[in-house]
């Protein structure tokens, strides 16, 4: 088979126009940071965006705050308690102002330079961590630190920046992922908060690591130091942890993947209180900030939280208070159905086996495989090589019901090169066909002999549906890449007996299915008719033109 040059994962390269930068004078930040302190958040991101947005006309340097004030807002835009739950329309404001900041924040200025990726690190988690029994001992410990910090310019002194920081309760940027594609799936009050957080944060790391690439183009540096390298070197090395990107990427609301990715606060899922509700559990509310209850200081909206350190005496006791919520939930004149279907997940059914989301999820999925196909396209050293990762892609991939297995390879919007998309698709055949014909780089004569005139090992309708999407993905790249020339007789021939081949073993399959499976064997036989229609006006197209 002929070999074709290893390809070029053509993602755009072009950079936003980063300004410079310049501290934000001590008095406008003093004035911002006593704004945010009080909870006059929007007050205090309108005069940042201000001087973010001042000296644009004359290019005079972007005026920044230090980086506690991005882990700040990064935080306000997701917290539970200024999103989902609470009524109060001024921190809804003041969530969206923190969500618009940061856009422009992220589109105007350099990570590093911007001080972005000193905000957006995990390490702190370790110093603050509420999950383990050695919390205190470790808050203990971090005074000295904590009070040092304190006295440098920017300290926020709020739960916002320290104990209920985002960048203090998620384990890493995997775990973020993975939740918010499993809210995606079953909560999609959470997920119209973690969509936009999760849009800007992928533009960031794109946008840092092109200019990370260019910069080892012109003087050397290391791409290690971006920070999807830092991102991706928290998961550990080996195949094994690497895997855990993938279940991220591809989390789908099954009770194993809400498991390993859970929510980043307790409770976040949960609606706000109704006003009786707030005003009878108000009067017994403590501010015991070391044990995450706020009392009416942070959110007088949402319940309480309830310290995950505290041990609940008995198995009875646990019992009793799911049996009180349970009562509370059944209260329909407390909890509408949007409420109902916010607290109760599993009420979705085995309908959420099926999907991973809409559109937007899919999209933002498709767009974390580009990213890591174009950093271990320039950095296999820190990551994998392409051949390992679409490898990877292909564990994960291929498993996926037919519906969402289409979005992957027949996208409605190319996510990956040309090149790059033939050489996923030949190795997500491998598995299908039981074969390793192909060595990545494929032309019409490979094409037409090891892939179009084959039918899948087995003989269910979803495995042949899913090799028929792969053989017409495989033709159009092959199309768009000019690999297709000459006499197409051969290669009409070659699509019309694989064609043949996959509906006559579809037909040897006599077990008979039903229930859902009658359903899915159905969908899957449209499919395969489907797509060997398009490939045979395709193959007409191509001869006409």
């Amino acid at each position: 088979m002929h070999q074709h040059a290893p390809p070029s994962s053509e993602i755009p390269a072009t950079l936003p126009p980063f300004r410079d930068v310049k501290p934000l004078p001590r008095n406008l930040l003093d004035h911002s940071t006593i704004c945010f302190e009080e909870g006059l958040h929007s007050q205090g991101f309108s005069l940042q965006t201000r001087c973010l947005e001042s000296g644009v006309e004359t290019k005079a340097p972007a005026r920044v705050p230090p980086h506690p004030h991005l882990t700040f807002a990064s935080t306000l835009t997701v917290h539970p308690s200024m999103t989902n739950r609470t009524t109060k329309p001024e921190r809804h404001v003041a969530s969206n102002d923190a969500l618009k900041y940061l856009r422009h924040a992220i589109n105007t200025l350099d990570a590093k330079d911007g001080g972005m990726k000193t905000a957006f690190r995990f390490e702190q988690r370790r110093a603050l961590s509420e999950r383990s029994n050695r919390a205190s001992k470790r808050r203990s410990d971090a005074n000295g630190a904590e009070d040092d910090e304190m006295d440098k310019p920017g300290f926020i002194r709020s739960d916002y920046y320290q104990k209920q920081s985002l960048w203090t309760h998620a384990e890493d940027f995997w775990a973020i992922v993975g939740w918010a594609f499993n809210c995606s799936v079953l909560h999609k009050q959470r997920w119209e908060r973690w969509k936009p957080w999760l849009e800007q944060m992928l533009d960031l790391l794109q946008n840092d690591l092109e200019k990370h690439i260019q910069l080892q183009k012109d003087e050397g540096a290391d791409i290690g130091q971006s920070l999807l390298a830092q991102y991706i070197s928290l998961v550990g090395e080996g195949r094994n942890n690497r895997r855990r990107i993938m279940r991220a990427i591809t989390a789908d609301g099954t009770k194993k993947m809400a498991a390993e990715f859970g929510e980043v606060w307790k409770d976040e899922t949960k609606p706000p209180k109704k006003k009786k509700e707030r005003d009878f559990s108000s009067k017994r509310r403590k501010l015991d900030l070391d044990n995450d209850q706020f009392g009416d200081y942070v959110d007088s909206d949402s319940e309480d939280e309830v310290s995950e350190g505290k041990k609940r005496k008995s198995a009875s006791m646990e019992g009793s208070s799911r049996s009180r919520r349970s009562k509370r939930a059944s209260k329909s004149d407390d909890i509408d159905e949007d409420e109902m279907d916010e607290q109760e997940p599993e009420m979705t059914g085995s309908t959420s086996t099926l999907t991973i989301g809409d559109m937007d999820s899919i999209r933002l999925r498709q767009r974390l495989l580009t990213l890591l196909t174009r950093f271990s396209e320039v950095a296999p050293d820190k990551f994998m090589d392409i051949g390992e990762l679409f490898s990877l892609f292909t564990e994960f991939i291929r498993p996926l019901p037919l519906s969402i297995f289409q979005q992957f390879v027949m996208p409605l919007t190319p996510y990956l090169s040309t090149k790059f998309s033939a050489v996923l698709t030949e190795m997500l055949f491998r598995p299908l066909l039981g074969t390793n014909n192909g060595n990545g780089w494929i032309d019409q004569k490979g094409f037409e002999t090891n892939f179009a005139p084959h039918a899948a090992i087995t003989t269910t309708a979803v495995d042949n549906a899913k090799v028929s999407l792969l053989i017409e993905s495989l033709l159009r790249a092959l199309w768009n890449a000019n690999i297709l020339s000459g006499d197409l007789t051969s290669l009409k021939a070659s699509v019309e007996k694989g064609i043949s081949a996959r509906d006559e073993k579809v037909a040897y399959d006599g077990r008979k299915k039903t229930g859902r499976n009658s359903v899915l064997d159905e969908q899957a036989k449209t499919s395969l008719q489907c797509s060997a229609e398009r490939m045979r006006v395709l193959l007409d197209v191509m001869a006409a033109s």
